[in-house]
């Protein structure tokens, strides 16, 4: 153990392996096994070992809870469930399987439940800081704001160095429209953590919209260069960066809109389109956790589907970019990119295209943002349901055509249900205007 509390983890791994090989009932070196791997952010080879310690210690409440902490980070939310509420029911008043079980409820998106669970860790423990912190993140998300500052600030009781406590008390702050003490929490998170580059970003929004243009923008600069990866950072500078120099040359972006709601295009699908996309990497829509679709189809991997090498899909990714900018008279920036295969009974329920950033009342990124849905094969329309698209408020219905390209705002609700013996193939792209 001394080797894995001084973060010597090559020398704990090592020991871990002699250890399970030598005595490989002895549950020690197999939960040590599976600490290092996950310390090491090997989360797909830590199942083995943790799940072989709950096999030798069936009755060992930590050993479920460990488990469904690591099916959960694995993305399998059912299976992780199931561990946790079994750790549960072996030690009722084990406070790490509650706020464990939360975190999972959280990712299920039963927000309610992962409240009750995270108010149950509490109960049982109540300086469990990351306890506070969930439970404050989950208040702001069901609208209780004074709640979840509550709950921010309990935690930064327990630990006043905590940036991230901060960092989510801004933002709560923020939603409260106590600009000058988000402004506040977020100078205290980054004193904190200079490299804290989500305070940055918010620190930067805080300034753009009490009118400090400039430092708003220069501050995103550096959120960026913290977290190149973090393309929401590059979003709002992008769009930021537009608007000052829209507001420069007297041309305001509400004046960019598309001639009609929905814009319907068309362009020609590549022969070989449809069997390119089939070979890529997807997933069964009913196991993919960050996306609305449900049923007998398949996804792509992520929203990052314009991420490949494919000759083909390189040209469609061009072609439909300047359809976008065409459609806008204006720059665009792709968010997401992806791909659904619907095959019958699959669908996806009424929704928007809107994440939280968008519809932040100051930024209002969401008049700036649109949807564009490519039907690349339309399937079998000779059924009960043929794919029609509903667009809400007006409520309206188009029933796709192959090749046609349908251009409408983010924030304009839509669903399908598709139940046709032949697949039904899209690629859909989220898009903001500069």
């Amino acid at each position: 153990m001394q080797y894995y509390q001084s973060g010597q983890y090559s020398d704990a791994e090592k020991l871990a392996i002699s250890i399970t090989e030598q005595f490989p009932e002895y549950q020690f070196g197999w939960k040590l096994l599976g600490g290092v791997l996950k310390q090491t952010n090997r989360i797909s080879e830590s199942l083995v070992p943790i799940q072989r310690v709950v096999e030798i210690m069936p009755q060992d409440a930590e050993a479920h809870s460990n488990l469904g902490a690591t099916l959960k980070d694995l993305g399998r939310l059912e299976e992780a469930e199931v561990s946790c509420k079994q750790a549960i029911a072996l030690e009722p008043d084990y406070a790490n399987g509650h706020y464990n079980l939360g975190t999972i409820l959280t990712e299920s998106g039963r927000l309610g439940e992962a409240e009750a669970s995270y108010r149950k860790t509490i109960v049982l423990e109540s300086n469990y800081v990351e306890a506070h912190i969930n439970l404050g993140a989950t208040l702001q998300a069901l609208g209780k704001l004074e709640a979840a500052e509550a709950s921010y600030r309990h935690a930064i009781a327990l630990r006043p160095d905590y940036a991230e406590a901060y960092g989510n008390l801004g933002v709560t702050l923020q939603a409260l429209d106590r600009l000058d003490e988000a402004e506040a929490s977020y100078r205290k998170a980054i004193a904190l953590k200079p490299d804290y580059a989500l305070a940055h970003c918010n620190l930067g929004i805080i300034l753009y919209i009490s009118g400090d243009i400039d430092s708003g923008i220069e501050i995103l600069r550096k959120a960026i260069g913290m977290d190149p990866a973090a393309r929401d950072f590059e979003i709002l500078l992008l769009v930021l960066q537009a608007r000052k120099s829209r507001e420069k040359a007297g041309v305001s972006v509400d004046n960019i809109k598309l001639k009609t709601n929905p814009l319907i295009l068309n362009r020609a699908v590549e022969p070989g389109l449809v069997s390119a996309l089939s070979k890529m990497q997807s997933r069964e829509m009913d196991k993919a956790n960050n996306t609305p679709v449900y049923g007998n189809g398949r996804c792509s991997l992520d929203y990052s589907f314009f991420r490949t090498d494919c000759p083909i899909i390189k040209t469609v990714e061009s072609d439909l970019i300047r359809i976008m900018q065409s459609a806008l008279t204006a720059e665009i920036y792709v968010q997401d990119s992806f791909f659904n295969i619907y095959s019958a009974g699959a669908g996806i329920p009424p929704h928007s295209h809107l994440h939280e950033r968008d519809k932040d009342k100051y930024l209002n990124l969401a008049k700036q943002k649109y949807s564009l849905v490519y039907y690349l094969s339309v399937g079998d329309q000779n059924c009960s349901d043929p794919g029609i698209l509903k667009l809400y408020d007006p409520d309206e219905e188009i029933l796709p055509s192959e090749g046609m390209i349908t251009i409408f705002p983010a924030d304009r609700k839509h669903s399908t249900v598709y139940g046709g013996g032949k697949d039904r193939v899209i690629i859909g792209i989220n898009f903001y205007s500069l």
